[in-house]
């Protein structure tokens, strides 16, 4: 089982892989838009997603959010743009980027702690929970 990554900028989506790896967080893969997204969770074991808002083709991350919510996939948005609606997102919340490799990490430890009906130790200044 692993974090899904789907953000369109490789740069971005290598970065976060690099990070998660370097925690010994294990990746089930990248994609850049929902029919990638669609085809990594199809094809292998995803417990968890980081989901860019604005994703290449035009694509919605909120959209893909809600799809994985139908898989029992939690997701946090991780983006440069605040949705306009916490109502519009399944999401657990949303880590604002730029993000230092700790605010990721710590995040990931935040949304664990919820998910787990436990009250996080401590939350990322970039990182806001639905």
């Amino acid at each position: 089982m692993g974090i899904l990554i789907v953000e369109d900028e490789l740069l971005v989506a290598m970065e976060i892989e690099f990070i998660l790896s370097n925690n010994g967080i294990p990746v089930s893969g990248c994609a850049s838009n929902i029919a990638e997204a669609q085809n990594i969770v199809r094809e292998r074991d995803c417990n968890f997603a980081l989901v860019d808002i604005n994703l290449a083709d035009g694509d919605s991350g909120i959209s893909l959010a809600r799809w994985l919510a139908e898989k029992n996939i939690p997701s946090l948005h991780v983006t440069g743009n605040r949705p306009a609606s916490t109502d519009a997102t399944p999401a657990i919340g949303y880590l604002r980027k730029p993000f230092s490799p700790g605010e990721l990490i710590g995040s990931l430890e935040a949304v664990q702690a919820v998910l787990n009906d436990s009250t996080p130790k401590s939350i990322p200044s970039g990182l806001a929970l639905f």
